[in-house]
């Protein structure tokens, strides 16, 4: 009898612990920016109220922090297919197809090991997408990045742009490692140079940490300064246009780089709370 009493206990016990860990509207509230009273109407569907940018911000909101209210968390709950999207947009030279397709390799042998399927989208025909349970954008705008968050409430993941929203996972390059590296190898005598894999926002922070950079976007090795170079990118290392410079290479595809990805994937989908969305490597 006082066996079963005591199970009865712990059981109530646990359950009340998951209560108070419950997300509350008013949480949704605070983390969204808005009023309670907001996050209702768009709970119910008021949208007369606020501006398509608040609806959808809350509506991320209540998708990464997992809070259930009636009936919605269903609808993002349903339809798991297994399927993350992959979207580059970078890939028209043979430098950014070289680069797009050892990195898109990579994530393809972890999203497997993780039983998930890549997808890879070079264009979108229409900014909402079926069928996915996560979207990346490598190298996106972040114009079209927060269209397609808009219309899409799964997780969204950016590597190589500057997303400048804090609800987003972002994974970046650590600059100021390579810039470090340099040092260590040329002193201050050499040049950054770049296959243009990044957004503009992203550039623009590669931009303030490095100083001049070269970003290769079209087929114009030769405007690339005399002197040593620093890359993160493989497929400059051994093209003849620059074989009589001294190259440092800083890879910018690593384990530790997909992993990053992977982890802030699942950190996502769970909705876990984290302190920062943005992951340096």
């Amino acid at each position: 009898m006082e066996e079963k009493e005591s199970k009865e206990n712990q059981e109530n016990k646990e359950s009340k612990e998951k209560e108070s860990n419950k997300v509350t509207i008013r949480q949704v509230a605070e983390k969204a920016g808005v009023s309670v009273t907001t996050v209702s109407f768009i709970l119910n569907g008021i949208t007369d109220k606020c501006s398509k940018e608040t609806r959808q911000k809350v509506l991320h909101t209540i998708n990464i922090l997992n809070y259930h209210p009636s009936g919605l968390a269903q609808s993002f709950a349903k339809g798991k297919s297994g399927n993350v999207i992959v979207l580059a947009d970078k890939h028209d030279t043979v430098l950014q197809q070289a680069e797009s397709f050892q990195f898109v390799r990579m994530l393809g042998k972890a999203l497997e090991k993780n039983r998930l399927n890549l997808v890879i989208r070079t264009y979108l025909e229409a900014i909402r997408i079926d069928a996915a349970d996560a979207i990346i954008c490598i190298g996106t705008e972040e114009e079209t990045f927060r269209k397609i968050a808009a219309e899409n409430f799964v997780p969204l993941l950016a590597v190589d742009s500057r997303i400048h929203d804090e609800l987003f996972f972002q994974v970046l390059q650590d600059f100021e490692k390579v810039m470090q590296a340099g040092r260590e190898k040329f002193g201050e005598d050499f040049h950054v140079v770049l296959v243009d894999m990044y957004s503009e926002s992203a550039k623009r922070e590669i931009r303030a940490v490095c100083g001049e950079v070269t970003f290769l976007s079209e087929h114009g090795l030769g405007r690339v300064p005399k002197g040593n170079i620093v890359t993160v990118n493989e497929s400059l290392m051994n093209l003849p246009e620059l074989a009589d410079r001294e190259k440092l290479l800083v890879p910018s595809k690593t384990e530790e780089r997909i992993d990053a990805i992977i982890e802030c994937y699942k950190k996502a989908a769970d909705r876990t709370t984290v302190t920062t969305h943005v992951v340096r490597i």
